[in-house]
């Protein structure tokens, strides 16, 4: 199942972010909130996105983007 690692964020960043967790073997699934509806079809990379990753990966995710900030 998956679980919200990061809520409205935008495309761009949703996809570094994406690309990084992917590298160290987490799947990652970038959706546009429910609340929204509309997604890069219509607005490019500005759409507010939010990032799930499986809940099982959840920890992993937070560790590796907490590594991340740090640096």
């Amino acid at each position: 199942m998956w679980k919200l690692l990061k809520s409205h964020i935008n495309d761009f960043e949703a996809q570094i972010i994406k690309q990084l967790l992917e590298s160290e073997g987490v799947n990652v699934l970038v959706k546009s909130p429910r609340e929204i509806g509309i997604g890069r079809e219509f607005f490019g990379n500005g759409t507010i996105m939010n990032l799930y990753v499986d809940e099982n990966d959840f920890e992993k995710a937070n560790e590796i983007l907490e590594n991340k900030e740090a640096d």
